[in-house]
């Protein structure tokens, strides 16, 4: 105890000799971090270190004065603080239910989830069951990009700069090649948007240049590529997002909205693509969808409609009005991608042909690839004449025009079967029209009496459900496919998730022939299989749920249909 006491003295005893050097060296303080709140650390007690005050602070009343000189870093994925999902003043039910009540069409899984609810088995209706996650649930944090993106995001203003933009492509100049390889062989494969060739010499050609002299439309093209990339790469979800917002801030510097360029373009729809990918909730396609609106007109601002004389001066003019063709049939079919997942009417004016009018004269289906100038263009047409009678409550197709409908898709299906390509793209290609299908086909096979009197319609909807999921487990597992190929089902995750409901609704009616073995459009299983089917998607959904609300609610949901079945 007298130690104790000598010790304490020793401590509280005002030193006498501050003045002499050796002394002076010993009241050195060392620089350490302070983890403590400040009002703790100055009462010398200990602190809990609860953010954003401690237990201690909270509990005397002074939350306010509770702050941290030392911040700690998140591991959490970027947010979008710029755009939060309720504003001040809103109710989070009603910002739901106002999103949940907007108009859709038939073909978004709205009017599935009406169906499996009018069967009276599911407890929970998912009206309230989506609603209670979404307000329960921080919306904003499904955002790696924010909603707004890619107009007026406050994260791109730190690269303003060509500097802070130059600063970040030389720290990533070593796997610059391997982001631009990951792009070109996923995205690219399945979305044509760049001139392949040009784009690489381009970049070989970039690194020479200084900065005064590379074009900003281009560079925000570039840094897209290589965020696109990264993402495949190595999932980095902050590195990736870096080259977005560099790729937005670039893009605020081109005359995009009354000097488009076809550069501006492409960039416009890499950025849609940026935006399925790094998001894939409802609210962000919706925003893809409103998007699009912009980039169809500035294409037909471009006259990229139009299939008109090559320029004057050109050095390769049949290559360029090849390229503005197979970009304006990417276009297209962005726009009926969105319009069937959203459930929104096509934003192509019903004045303009998709096409141009001799594209059906193109030559035949030689490889896969060739689809975007032969296959597409001629399906097109009839596809935006559905679009526009499903979307019309005045006009009902009849079962005699569903079936002409059908018999030509199928048809284009086993085109497609027949012919050398990529796997990947011919994935894609099956989704997108099985899709088309299930729309098609949905208004009658939903019908109580459709196996009797729409036999056709009942058993494309169930058979085209079940193709989609096969195609979901093998996006999601890699099978016979090379790379990081489950990121390609994030744009169709909706498409998916219209799948399941479809199946679900199938399974659930007890009255349903699922006994068939066969159907006259192909081999239906028997009700076990489809069970394990969906057994398998509960697994994928179920990895997935953490990563947004809209994947949680859906996983929920399903696990509600699947204690239904018997």
């Amino acid at each position: 105890m007298a130690h104790l006491n000598a010790l304490t003295a020793l401590a509280t005893e005002p030193t006498c000799q501050a003045s002499q050097g050796v002394s002076e060296q010993r009241l050195k303080r060392r620089d350490r971090a302070c983890f403590s709140c400040t009002r703790c650390h100055r009462l010398k007690v200990k602190c809990d270190k609860k953010r954003p005050s401690c237990g201690r602070c909270a509990k005397s009343g002074f939350c306010t004065s509770c702050i941290y000189t030392h911040q700690v870093a998140s591991t959490d994925p970027p947010t979008s603080p710029a755009s939060p999902f309720v504003l001040a003043g809103e109710d989070p039910d009603n910002v739901v239910a106002s999103w949940l009540l907007r108009k859709r069409s038939s073909s978004h899984w709205r009017s599935l989830m009406l169906k499996l609810e009018s069967l009276n088995l599911v407890n929970s209706t998912w009206f309230m069951l989506a609603v209670r996650e979404h307000s329960q649930g921080d919306c904003a944090k499904d955002f790696t990009l924010p909603g707004n993106f890619p107009f007026g995001s406050q994260e791109s203003a730190k690269y303003m700069s060509h500097a802070s933009v130059y600063a970040l492509l030389q720290a990533s100049r070593i796997d610059c090649q391997t982001y631009i390889d990951c792009y070109l062989g996923m995205y690219q494969v399945i979305y044509p948007i760049l001139d392949t060739e040009t784009f690489v010499q381009e970049v070989e050609a970039f690194w020479e240049k200084s900065d005064e002299d590379v074009d900003v439309s281009w560079l925000a093209q570039f840094l897209l590529v290589l965020g696109l990339g990264c993402f495949v790469s190595s999932r980095d979800a902050q590195k990736a997002t870096d080259f977005f917002f560099a790729s937005e801030a670039c893009l605020s510097k081109t005359p995009y909205m009354f000097r488009p360029t076809m550069v501006i373009l492409r960039t416009l729809c890499l950025m849609v693509i940026s935006k399925q990918v790094a998001n894939a909730t409802c609210w962000a396609l919706d925003s893809c969808w409103n998007m699009m609106g912009l980039i169809i007109r500035i294409a037909i601002m471009m006259s990229l409609h139009q299939d008109r004389e090559p320029l004057f001066g050109m050095v390769e003019p049949e290559r360029e009005r090849n390229l503005r063709r197979r970009l304006w049939t990417t276009i297209c079919y962005f726009d009926i991608q969105l319009s069937l997942i959203t459930g929104q009417p096509s934003l192509l004016p019903c004045d303009i042909p998709p096409m141009p009018a001799d594209q059906s004269q193109a030559a035949g289906l030689l490889t896969l690839d060739d689809c975007w100038t032969t296959v597409l263009p001629e399906m097109f047409p009839m596809l935006y004449r559905f679009l526009s009678r499903i979307n019309s409550r005045s006009e009902e197709i009849s079962y005699d025009e569903i079936l002409q409908y059908n018999m030509v898709i199928r048809r284009t299906i086993g085109h497609l079967t027949t012919v050398d390509g990529p796997p990947l793209l011919r994935l894609t290609l099956d989704i997108f029209f099985r899709r088309v299908l299930l729309v098609l086909h949905r208004q009658k096979a939903l019908d109580d009496e459709a196996p009797a009197i729409y036999p056709i319609s009942y058993w494309s909807s169930l058979e085209c459900s079940l193709a989609m999921l096969v195609h979901h487990q093998n996006l999601s597992e890699g099978s016979g496919l090379s790379g990081n190929v489950d990121l390609i089902q994030r744009p169709f995750m909706l498409d998916f998730f219209a799948a399941i409901i479809t199946a679900s609704v199938h399974l659930l009616r007890y009255d349903a022939p699922l006994t068939a073995t066969f159907s006259s459009e192909s081999f239906i299983p028997p009700r076990q299989t489809i069970v394990g089917t969906l057994l398998t998607c509960q697994g994928i959904l179920a990895r997935e749920k953490d990563k947004s609300v809209c994947f949680r609610t859906g996983c929920e949901l399903l696990n509600e249909v699947l204690k239904l079945v018997p």
